[in-house]
């Protein structure tokens, strides 16, 4: 019998009425509250109440208690997902959101990615080794003509795609649709050249208004993908685009995410918050703290986002992308933790290249390269 409940996993610090806490947020958070209710409208109400699960004390100061709540609460909408399985909740002192399982009809309401990890291999036809992208160095303020120049020095180098950083907003100088332009040219006479294909990715951003009209007009003028920062923009965002129908790659960044899911007696679970939910919103790529830099997250914590995109399920499996501090001498460990499925993103070991950001992106590309080259 296929399943009619989300069920929200928490964790909290362990008392003896956490059986009676557990039914305060069961009841709280599906019909507010049954006071006041006449008993025949208690009994019409029933199918909206949720239920209280599992109740375990894995640790002497730890709880863990699950929650039912009945689909028939929920909207198509990740927005309405968190709002009813921690909303309020997250105001309510230490207590983390580490479970999350939706049924299969409530997941068919999601588009999820247009590619994944078999469309985008199959589209770039590489299919032994990582991904690797490259990242503007600097780019608020940057003219068409040093956008040109610096594009062309990191495909020079061999990298598979070039995003733009999130932090880009200032792009009068250099305004989008010729970014594409030039960027598209660029990538056709390689791969006339060398026969290697790639993309870039502009940050989108704005209203959601404004980010609907600017990607469809970046469709029309060709764009090959997306940057998107659904933590700030809003995960619906990125479930809207999908939903119609603009299906080129779309790269999650973590901007923002990291205010969600720190310290660990509080917040939402990485592997929920960077995987399961971009997932089913319809990214493609999915970056996230890597273990290693300076924005480090645990290795453990990092393992479990990577299999939340990776796993089997109802939707392709997505890109991993352990970001921040990467470079060529840890291509090696980036692989041994989280396999081929992976795009390996680094800024500052490609630009920071002291003989050029040309050289920087062939180092990392042919250390790439080297750790794979058993699998060609």
């Amino acid at each position: 019998m296929k399943s009619s409940f989300i069920t929200a996993t928490y964790q909290v610090p362990w008392s003896d009425n956490l059986a009676e806490r557990a039914e305060a947020i069961a009841i709280g958070m599906t019909l507010g509250s049954r006071h006041d209710l006449r008993p025949s409208r208690q009994v019409d109400l029933q199918q909206f109440l949720g239920e209280v699960g599992d109740i375990d004390r894995p640790m002497h100061n730890i709880g863990i208690f699950s929650i039912r709540y009945p689909i028939r609460n929920f909207k198509p909408t990740i927005a309405s997902l968190l709002t009813v399985v921690f909303g309020r909740l997250s105001l309510d002192g230490p207590i983390r959101l580490v479970g999350l399982d939706l049924p299969e009809a409530f997941l068919a309401q999601f588009p999820g990615p247009s590619h994944g990890v078999p469309g985008l291999r199959a589209k770039f036809g590489i299919h032994h080794r990582p991904f690797v992208m490259s990242i503007f160095k600097r780019e608020n303020g940057a003219t068409l003509e040093e956008f040109e120049e610096s594009f062309q020095q990191q495909i020079d180098g061999g990298v598979d795609w070039v995003k733009d950083a999130e932090i880009y907003f200032f792009d009068d100088p250099a305004p989008l649709l010729q970014r594409i332009a030039i960027a598209r040219n660029l990538l056709a006479d390689r791969a006339d050249r060398t026969g290697q294909l790639g993309f870039y990715a502009p940050n989108l951003t704005g209203t959601p208004r404004e980010i609907l009209d600017t990607a469809h007009r970046a469709i029309d003028a060709g764009v090959q993908a997306f940057l998107i920062s659904p933590f700030v923009m809003g995960l619906d965002i990125l479930v809207e685009l999908r939903r119609e129908q603009i299906e080129v790659p779309f790269i999650a960044h973590p901007a923002f995410a990291g205010g969600l899911v720190a310290p660990h007696a509080w917040g939402v679970a990485p592997e929920i918050l960077l995987g399961l939910l971009p997932r089913i919103a319809g990214a493609d790529i999915v970056l996230f703290p890597s273990p290693y830099g300076t924005a480090a997250t645990s290795r453990a914590d990092a393992l479990a986002i990577h299999h939340r995109l990776s796993e089997p399920g109802q939707f392709p499996e997505v890109i991993s992308g352990p970001s921040s501090g990467i470079h060529l001498g840890l291509v090696e460990q980036l692989v041994e933790d989280f396999g081929y499925d992976i795009v390996v993103n680094a800024d500052s070991a490609i630009h920071g290249h002291p003989l050029g950001t040309t050289a920087g992106a062939r180092m990392l590309m042919d250390a790439v390269l080297e750790v794979c080259q058993g699998d060609f």
